[in-house]
């Protein structure tokens, strides 16, 4: 009688332990975002970890017998604790781990806007380069073109020639 009365009292604190596993997983999605296709995954993984955890520790326990006191007391340690605990639990580790990983990504955050700083740098210089650049090229083209023209032989030049298919005689 004492043995299934120690059994029945493991298998309650099986019952919470597994709730409290399954709090961990909760808190990790609360802090980090997760598809759904992830998170069914995760649950999945959650599913057939608890059933092989009952399995080994029934079989170590009870030779692989299982009995309906065994079930119960994994029902009743698990409403107990998601009842009581779990709630508490979650919140404050979720806090807790969402202040922490706020204090993590402060020297990421600095790394990332002297990043984008540099970058910003990096394309003005850049432009200012270019327009320089350009300006020169232009300058010189524009020189090397109007070199030693008068102003009336400019003015002829900009004005409309005629086409291919007019005649000159016109």
């Amino acid at each position: 009688m004492s043995r299934e009365l120690l059994l029945f009292a493991k298998s309650i604190w099986y019952g919470a332990l597994l709730v409290l596993v399954y709090d961990l997983l909760r808190i990790s999605r609360n802090v980090i975002r997760h598809s759904s296709a992830f998170m069914a995954f995760e649950d999945l993984c959650y599913w057939i970890f608890c059933a092989l955890f009952l399995f080994v520790k029934y079989f170590q326990e009870n030779s692989g017998i299982l009995r309906g006191y065994l079930g119960a007391g994994v029902l009743i340690g698990s409403l107990a604790c998601y009842v009581s605990i779990s709630p508490y639990f979650v919140r404050f580790f979720t806090f807790l781990f969402k202040k922490v990983l706020k204090v993590l990504k402060m020297p990421l955050n600095l790394v990332k806007k002297v990043i984008k700083r540099l970058k910003s740098g990096l394309f003005r210089v850049k432009l200012l380069l270019r327009t320089k650049l350009m300006g020169r090229i232009v300058g010189e083209r524009s020189r090397r073109s109007n070199k030693g023209e008068s102003d009336e032989k400019k003015k002829k030049r900009r004005q409309k020639k005629p086409g291919k298919g007019t005649s000159q005689s016109e």
